[in-house]
């Protein structure tokens, strides 16, 4: 039963996560750059993203706990804020965060041109726009789901998954002239919105695998 699960986490994070409907955004805050300083700041996108990823994934819990929230709680709520990222996406609203001018001199090397715009880009680019609240719950939620299989071996596999998923990021951002020039304006709406259409029925699953433990866990105990 492993190999499903890690494959729903690797597969509905990356809807989550919509990469692809993330290169227009990329493109437009790297606008003017040369392709090597594109690659390095998709780079270092990329890391940020696995870091997150990894803290929500070991700290997500304990975070819950220190407030109180208990997990089907936190899923019913994920699942609403899933949901109402799907419904944007598929309707076709755009984030558009506003264009942040990158001063650079002449004389910087790629590397410290690159880390100038990655500065100035990183927010919003990597948090909220890749690792956002639907991807931080979908990790802590698939976190718990392995952790009471009781698999140390699924840890392993789970951080493989994150590694997977920043390595994509990678790609798609470093491929992403090529994509829009392939698939075309066109192209790139169909699978957005094919994305959104997986996050919003991601988010009705939350929200009705929450509310019927909710249901079952604490309201039938408490008649009783």
């Amino acid at each position: 039963m492993d190999v499903p699960i890690l494959w729903n986490f690797v597969i509905t994070s990356f809807a989550l996560m919509n990469p692809l409907g993330m290169v227009p955004i990329f493109l437009t805050l790297t606008a003017g750059e040369r392709k090597d300083v594109q690659r390095l700041v998709a780079l270092f996108v990329a890391i940020t993203v696995l870091a997150l990823l990894l803290v929500f994934m070991f700290l997500g819990t304990p975070i819950l706990n220190f407030f109180g929230i208990s997990l089907d709680s936190f899923r019913i709520a994920g699942g609403i804020l899933l949901l109402g990222i799907g419904i944007n996406i598929v309707n076709g609203v755009e984030v558009n965060p506003s264009r942040t001018l990158i001063n650079k001199g002449a004389e910087a090397g790629s590397w410290a041109e690159a880390r100038s715009v990655y500065q100035q880009i990183v927010i919003p680019m990597a948090m909220p726009l890749l690792v956002g609240p639907g991807v931080i719950a979908n990790v802590i939620l698939y976190a718990n789901e392995i952790e009471s299989m009781k698999q140390d071996l699924l840890n392993f596999k789970l951080v493989g998954g994150t590694l997977l998923l920043s390595l994509a990021v990678l790609l798609i951002f470093c491929s992403g002239k090529w994509l829009q020039l392939v698939l075309g304006d066109v192209g790139m709406s169909i699978l957005q919105r094919v994305m959104g259409l997986f996050v919003a029925a991601m988010g009705v699953q939350f929200i009705a695998t929450g509310s019927v433990n909710t249901i079952l866990k604490q309201l039938v105990p408490a008649f009783r």
